[in-house]
C-alpha cells in the first residue's frame, strides 16, 4: 500500500505552525509497511484542495489528510472530498446530535455554524472524536482510502489510532503482518543511540528506527512477517537487540508517558519526593505534576530564583525539599548559565537526590534558554530514574 499525506491549512503555508502533524504520520505509516510517496502542504483553497487531493488519488492507495475540517468557511476538507467523488454533504442527525452533546456537557449551546461538522456524503464513514468537536471522515472512492481528520495534533493522534489505523489494517494484504514495539529512552542523544544500534538499523526487516522526542530519544522496532507469529519472532529477536544495548537508558516500552513512568516508580519504592530547582522556569516540577496521578507521590514543590539558592549545591536544594514538606525523598535541580552570542546560553545542570535514595551529578548544557530549561527538566528525570532503580540508601 502507498500513501499521501496532506497537511491543510494556510497557517502552514505562511510558517505561522510547523507541520508535526506530518511527521508523526510519516514514522506510524512506517510502522505499518506502508510506503510514504509524498507529503504535501496546501492552503484553504477549495479548488486547489480538491486538485491535490484528485493527484494524490491518482498515485496512491491511501490518502490521510488533516486540518481543515472545523467549523468555519476556510475549513474546507470536507467539501474538497465532496467534490472529488462527486456527492453531497448532508447533515448526519446521529453526529450532529453528538456534536450538540459535546457542547451541552459543558454547559454551552452549539453555534449553528458547528453544523457543517455533522456533515457526512454517501461514502463517508464518520471517525468519532471524543475529545472534540470535528468527527473524521473514512472515504473509499475508486480503491483509494481518503482519511480526513483534525489538525489538533491530541484530537488526530486519538483518532488515527483508534478510528483510522484498524480500518486501514483491515485493507493490507493478509499475508503481511507488522508488528512493533517503541523502547523509549532517556539520557542518550539520538545520534548516540543510532550509533549504538548501527548494525540493527542497516537490517531490511526489521526496521528499526530512533526519533528524537520531547520526553527522550524514541527506538521503534518494526517487523513484517508473512503471518503475526513470524512477525513477533523477528520483534523480539532484534527487541531483545535492543534491549541489551540500551536497557540502561529506556525507561517504557509501552506508550506510557515519563511522567507516569516516574510516579509509577515513585509509587512502587513507596516513597513521595519534594522538589526544589532554580533557574528552570519549574519544567521538571511541572514535568511531574502534568501526571492526573502525582497527587500521592508529589510531596511539593517550589521554584526559585538564581539569587535566591545563593549558589547552594544541588545537594542542599534536595535537603531543603525534604526537611520542607517532610518526604523521604528529595530532588534539588539547579542550572547555572550564561547568555552568550546569538541567544545562546551556556553554563551547567546539577541534578541531587538525597534521602532513600542518593545521586548527584552535574552536566555541562548549551542552548538556546527554553531548550535549555528543557535539557535540565530531562537530566533531572534521567537522574531521579536512575536514582529509584539503584539499591535503598539513607542519607543525614
Amino acid at each position: 500500500m502507498r500513501a499521501h499525506v496532506l497537511s491543510v491549512g494556510s497557517e502552514l503555508i505562511l510558517g505561522h505552525l510547523t507541520d508535526t502533524n506530518a511527521t508523526f504520520l510519516a514514522q506510524e505509516l512506517v510502522a505499518l509497511g506502508i510506503e510514504l510517496l509524498h507529503v504535501t502542504q496546501v492552503g484553504d483553497d477549495r479548488a486547489r484542495l480538491a486538485g491535490t487531493i484528485r493527484r494524490a488519488c491518482e498515485d496512491a492507495d491511501l490518502v490521510v489528510s488533516t486540518g481543515g475540517v472545523g467549523p468555519t468557511e476556510d475549513d474546507l476538507t470536507r467539501e474538497a472530498i465532496a467534490d472529488v467523488v462527486g456527492q453531497t454533504p448532508t447533515v448526519d442527525k446521529e453526529l450532529l446530535a453528538t456534536v450538540e452533546a459535546f457542547f451541552a456537557a459543558r454547559g454551552l449551546t452549539m453555534p449553528a455554524r458547528n453544523a457543517k461538522q455533522a456533515w457526512l456524503i454517501p461514502d463517508a464513514e464518520a471517525l468519532p472524536n471524543p475529545v472534540g468537536t470535528a468527527p473524521g471522515w473514512f472515504v473509499r472512492h475508486h480503491g483509494t482510502r481518503i482519511v480526513a481528520m483534525p489538525g489538533v495534533p491530541r484530537e488526530m493522534f486519538r483518532m488515527w489510532r483508534e478510528q483510522a489505523v484498524p480500518r486501514i489494517i483491515a485493507d493490507l494484504p493478509q499475508q503481511r503482518s507488522v508488528r512493533s514495539v517503541t523502547f523509549r529512552t532517556i539520557g542518550i542523544g539520538e545520534s548516540a543511540a543510532e550509533q549504538e544500534l548501527a548494525d540493527l538499523v542497516a537490517l531490511p526487516n526489521p526496521v528499526v528506527a530512533t526519533y528524537a522526542k520531547d520526553d527522550g530519544v524514541h527506538v521503534r522496532v518494526t517487523a513484517f512477517g508473512d503471518t503475526a507469529v513470524a512477525a513477533e519472532r523477528v520483534r523480539d529477536e532484534t527487541a531483545a537487540r535492543v534491549r541489551e544495548r540500551l536497557g540502561r537508558y529506556i525507561y517504557a516500552d509501552t506508550d506510557e508517558p515519563l511522567p507516569a513512568v516516574m510516579a509509577g516508580m515513585l509509587r512502587r519504592s513507596g516513597l513521595r519526593i519534594g522538589i526544589v530547582e532554580s533557574g528552570t522556569g519549574g519544567r521538571f516540577a511541572n514535568l511531574i505534576a502534568g501526571h492526573p496521578g502525582c497527587g500521592d507521590v508529589l510531596a511539593g514543590a517550589v521554584v526559585l530564583g538564581g539569587r535566591d539558592t545563593d549558589r547552594d549545591p544541588a545537594s542542599s536544594m534536595a535537603d531543603l525539599a525534604r526537611a520542607r514538606w517532610n518526604a523521604p525523598l528529595g530532588l534539588g535541580l539547579r542550572a547555572d548559565v550564561e547568555r552568550g552570542e546569538l541567544g545562546i546560553y551556556s553554563g551547567t545542570v546539577s541534578v541531587a537526590v538525597t534521602g532513600a535514595r542518593v545521586l548527584d551529578e552535574t552536566t555541562g548544557t548549551r542552548a538556546a534558554y527554553e531548550e535549555m530549561q528543557r535539557r535540565a527538566a530531562m537530566t533531572a528525570a534521567d537522574v531521579l530514574c536512575r536514582a529509584l532503580m539503584a539499591p535503598e540508601t539513607t542519607s543525614a
